[in-house]
């Protein structure tokens, strides 16, 4: 009974752990007064502050529809009025910012925070925009995930170079002018020096070099696994594809060199790695796979620095994401068939750790799921 109770209780926090991800927004609700008038700073009719507050929500969470990335809005098109006929699945909680109840202009204005559980919205896409057909296609397929989190290290800011030309142009001029009488001849001569200077050139900047510096990887890792692992697919560590590499096919190690190019300490690549090495990975994985390996995704994750979110009162890190989904084939190589990116991701925190952690989970579940929507 006991052991009953404890799993039933850890299938209660991983359940609020798993639909824990909220994001707010703000919504604009007005309503007529139509026959109505004012009485304390609300509408005399009950119901026309709880039409208001209704407007106000769907205000904000098309705010928050609004940010969907292509694919991610066309799973929701598609699916809108279930999305709009059950919005309280979805909002879990607002708050009356401001109200208005204008006897001049005859209409009642709510301004609210509406908080969102983006995972629950997320959760419910997904399935909406996977299918049957496509979860039976992925089911047991092996993927290599290399999905690289960075942070901004330094960055190499290049001073203009100027080229100046001059050009000077002397030019004189001289007038001569002769009298004759009967005294005799006089000459007169008066002369003009004009100089003209012309001044041009070229201004030269050199793009700004940046380094990175590599995140939390098994993080990482555990992020992107868990959102795969519930389509049945079977992921497959770049950490253990190096190991089996070496020891039965004799390549060299090649993780290092793949996050010092990630990082910009290395290559020619502005910190981003080389067609060259991703090609020798992609022939790793076709040796070692033996046809197991069905897919392979490359790509990086940057947040930004924490900064204070003037809405929220909290942190707030913005997360670019860069990823790309390979299908491999033992003949063909590897081909594009998803990508995502370049999109950013903004998350809130507490703290700035916090702030971090939201972004870059938002960001490993956006970026997967989008890949699985453009499936």
């Amino acid at each position: 009974m006991k052991k009953i109770l404890v799993m039933f209780i850890a299938f209660i926090v991983q359940a609020n752990l798993i639909f824990a991800q909220v994001v707010t927004e703000k919504g604009i609700g007005t309503v007529e007064l139509t026959g109505r008038t004012c009485s304390g700073g609300k509408p005399s009719d009950k119901r026309l502050h709880l039409d208001a507050i209704e407007k106000a929500k769907v205000s904000g969470w098309n705010k928050f529809t609004a940010k969907f990335s292509p694919d991610k809005t066309d799973a929701y098109v598609a699916n809108e009025n279930a999305f709009l006929n059950n919005l309280d699945n979805y909002i879990t909680e607002y708050i009356i910012l401001d109200a208005n109840c204008s006897k001049t202009d005859r209409v009642y204005t709510v301004v609210a925070r509406v908080s969102i559980n983006e995972a629950r919205v997320n959760a419910d896409l997904k399935t909406e925009a996977s299918g049957s057909e496509i979860q039976a296609d992925l089911k047991g397929q092996g993927i290599v995930v290399m999905v690289v989190p960075r942070k901004t290290d330094s960055a190499d800011i290049f001073m203009d170079r100027v080229t100046q030309q001059t050009q000077r142009q002397a030019s004189l001029e001289v007038d001569e002018m002769i009298s004759e009488d009967a005294g005799g001849v006089s000459i007169t001569e008066a002369s003009t020096q004009r100089e003209a200077v012309t001044t041009g050139g070229k201004t030269t900047r050199k793009a700004t070099k940046r380094t990175y510096s590599i995140g939390d990887l098994n993080d990482a890792d555990a992020q992107i696994n868990n959102i795969l692992s519930k389509l049945g697919m079977r992921t497959f560590s770049a950490s253990r594809l190096e190991n089996m590499a070496s020891d039965r096919f004799g390549y060299p190690p090649f993780l290092k060199d793949v996050l010092d190019q990630f990082s910009g300490n290395i290559g020619d690549f502005g910190a981003n790695i080389s067609p060259q090495t991703r090609e020798e990975i992609i022939n790793i994985i076709i040796d070692v796979g033996q046809g197991r390996l069905n897919y392979f995704m490359l790509g990086t994750v940057d947040s930004s620095v924490p900064r204070d979110d003037p809405d929220t009162g909290v942190k707030k890190v913005d997360v670019l994401v860069n990823v790309q989904l390979f299908k491999i084939d033992d003949f063909f190589g590897a081909e594009v068939v998803a990508s995502v990116g370049p999109e950013i991701k903004t998350a809130f925190g507490e703290t700035d750790v916090l702030a971090e952690k939201e972004a870059l989970k938002k960001a490993f579940a956006e970026a997967t799921n989008s890949l699985l929507y453009k499936l």
